[in-house]
């Protein structure tokens, strides 16, 4: 991961299954409520997970952004948190507000998590931009 990290232009780390203090400090930490617990004070943007509550986005320990997922009938959670993960880092990347880009990435987490699957479960853009237009 270290050297994954001094060759990325933007390091986004998943920190699941976090089992203590991070070593590394990525430009974007995932988390879940558990792992957020387990990571200790990060002082950088933190993406934390609530499942079908949402999501919360830290910039250290201030919030800047909360997004709650569109309604989706869940079917599979298989994917969502990947789904989520892409989807908040090209969205970011592309210069994208952080809640706008966190709302993003809760649709295409819920899209995901509204179909069986994993890779097939994936959303593309044009479906995400259809859920959040609805």
């Amino acid at each position: 991961m270290a050297a994954a990290a001094s060759e990325a232009r933007f390091f986004c780390l998943n920190a699941a299954p976090a089992r203590g203090p991070l070593e590394l400090r990525p430009d974007l930490l995932v988390v879940n409520r558990y792992e957020y617990e387990q990571t200790g004070p990060y002082g950088g943007l933190v993406a934390l997970t609530l499942g079908s509550e949402g999501a919360v986005l830290f910039d250290g320990s201030r919030e800047i952004a909360r997004r709650r997922p569109p309604q989706v009938t869940a079917v599979d959670g298989t994917a969502a948190g990947d789904a989520f993960c892409a989807a908040l880092v090209v969205a970011l990347l592309a210069g994208r507000d952080p809640a706008d880009a966190l709302e993003w990435a809760c649709a295409a987490g819920a899209l995901a998590a509204s179909r069986p699957g994993a890779q097939p479960s994936l959303p593309t853009a044009d479906e995400v931009h259809r859920l959040l237009a609805a």
